[in-house]
């Protein structure tokens, strides 16, 4: 008996061991996938995750617009109720705009209040859609589901899907540096206020107690006063025409809240609700909001996009017309270039000899003329002697040899058989068994300079001197011989 105990106490333990083992491999596995995810996740999403961490706000590229007036936005929470329709009758006799921020379970209950706020020019903005703090603030997917449940209620009553949203309770302790940046992803703008009338502070707040409230509240450009138009709130409707007489004697003018109007809004604290985020979450989120930036683009974002498209379109247009003002001035240049090169030209050798150079022989490159190197010491009286072996050409003219080196690419000159320069990474190419070479330098390197060259119209000419060899005698034969030769 004490045997089979054991037995199947030691039974027990082995199954104890395998859910042990099989729990630590799921929770493994589990692991990995995330921790995975955390080191794939794009770098500046992992950035902006870190700093949103740390508590900060990230900047908003959206821009606003001041009022040149100093400006009362009158803003009413938690409607529309039946007390709705009393407000807009204060509103309209008063002539003033203002801007609804509603629930959506109230505008679902009361269509027609909803109605009336948009037929009578005042603004909507996005309240969640039942105003619970527990369910709105323990996670974010919760008020973004909310937020979405409520635009979709005042879109099927108005459509109209309202980028203005105020958190109920307002920002402060409920909202994070996450819930900021995200709103401000899909495009949504917060506004929490910067008067608090004091209307729902308890149940039945008098009158009189709203009242010396607004009054003891400091004055600013722009004021974004909170009140309250749901249930409950009577003596917020009985205020509201002493309220609106006290800021028109100060000057105020009133307006509903727009896409340009800052936000009024509190700075970051300590969250009073217990919620994590982890990196995959935030990325998960972070999609979710600008899919739907995307597929619901804001008045600034149309605009914003239809100014980048226009920029962009300007940018091609002008790149076109680069493109084409380049390709006219190369094929203006090429038909130049072809007509100067369809022209023959005429070499004059002061003192000498006169000949012309075929189109087919030179061309006009890089302002230069450049042509076949036997051509011209032949066309000029001299003689040209090509060494295979060494790919050389051997060019005389006068007294002066000169070598050139195609496999070193230098060129040394001769002087009466007495070298007197080198020059090196001369200027020279092999084309068809030919050695090119630029008029200019060819000249300049047998003592000589170009005096003029005219290539305008259908006139292409080039004079030359070479220097005269005054330091010889007369009356030496082979020295008068290569003066003759030279045009000396």
């Amino acid at each position: 008996m004490r045997l089979q105990v054991q037995a199947l106490n030691n039974r027990r333990l082995r199954i104890q061991f395998m859910m042990v083992v099989v729990l630590l491999v799921s929770l493994l596995v589990g692991w990995m996938p995330a921790k995975a995810a955390e080191s794939e996740a794009d770098p500046a999403v992992q950035e902006v995750f870190g700093q949103l961490q740390a508590g900060k706000r990230l900047k908003s590229d959206r821009t606003y617009v001041t009022p040149e007036q100093p400006t009362v936005y009158l803003t009413f929470d938690d409607g529309p109720s039946k007390l709705t329709n009393q407000v807009l009758d204060i509103l309209d006799k008063e002539d003033v705009k203002a801007t609804f921020f509603v629930l959506g379970e109230q505008a679902k209950a009361h269509p027609n209040e909803l109605k009336r706020i948009v037929k009578d020019g005042h603004a909507i903005g996005n309240h969640t859609y039942n105003h619970v703090y527990k369910e709105l603030y323990s996670d974010f997917q919760t008020f973004w589901n909310q937020i979405q449940r409520s635009e979709d209620v005042i879109s099927s009553i108005v459509g109209i899907r309202p980028q203005l949203t105020r958190a109920p309770g307002g920002t402060a302790t409920n909202f994070d540096a996450n819930y900021f940046y995200l709103m401000e992803q899909a495009g949504y703008i917060v506004h929490d206020w910067n008067v608090d009338s004091g209307d729902s502070k308890r149940a039945n707040v008098p009158v009189n107690e709203i009242w010396q409230t607004v009054k003891a509240s400091p004055l600013d450009h722009e004021i974004n006063i909170l009140f309250h138009d749901g249930t409950g709130h009577e003596s917020s409707v009985q205020v509201l025409p002493q309220v609106i007489s006290y800021y028109k004697k100060l000057g105020y003018t009133f307006a509903a809240l727009t896409e340009q109007v800052k936000p009024k809004q509190f700075a970051i604290s300590k969250p009073k609700w217990s919620r994590s985020m982890s990196l995959p979450r935030f990325q998960a989120l972070l999609d979710q909001t600008q899919e739907y930036a995307t597929a619901h683009p804001n008045a600034a974002n149309v605009a914003k996009i239809a100014e980048e498209k226009r920029l962009a379109q300007k940018l091609e247009a002008e790149e076109e017309a680069k493109a084409k003002a380049k390709k006219e001035e190369e094929e203006e240049a090429a038909r130049i270039l072809a007509q100067q090169a369809a022209l023959p030209l005429q070499v004059h050798v002061l003192g000498g000899n006169t000949f012309n150079i075929e189109p087919s022989v030179y061309k006009l490159r890089a302002n230069q003329i450049e042509l076949p190197l036997r051509y011209l010491i032949e066309k000029m009286g001299g003689k040209v002697e090509w060494q295979a072996s060494t790919k050389t050409a051997n060019a005389h003219y006068g007294i002066y040899d000169m070598d050139y080196d195609l496999t070193n690419r230098s060129i040394r000159l001769y002087t009466l058989g007495t070298q007197t320069a080198t020059y090196s990474l001369a200027d020279m190419d092999m084309q068809n068994n030919q050695i090119i070479v630029p008029l200019r330098k060819t000249i300049d390197s047998l003592g000589g300079r170009i005096t003029n060259a005219v290539m305008a119209g259908d006139n292409r000419q080039v004079t030359m001197a070479l220097r005269p060899l005054y330091f010889f005698k007369e009356n030496n034969s082979i020295l008068k011989n290569s003066l003759f030769a030279m045009g000396g």
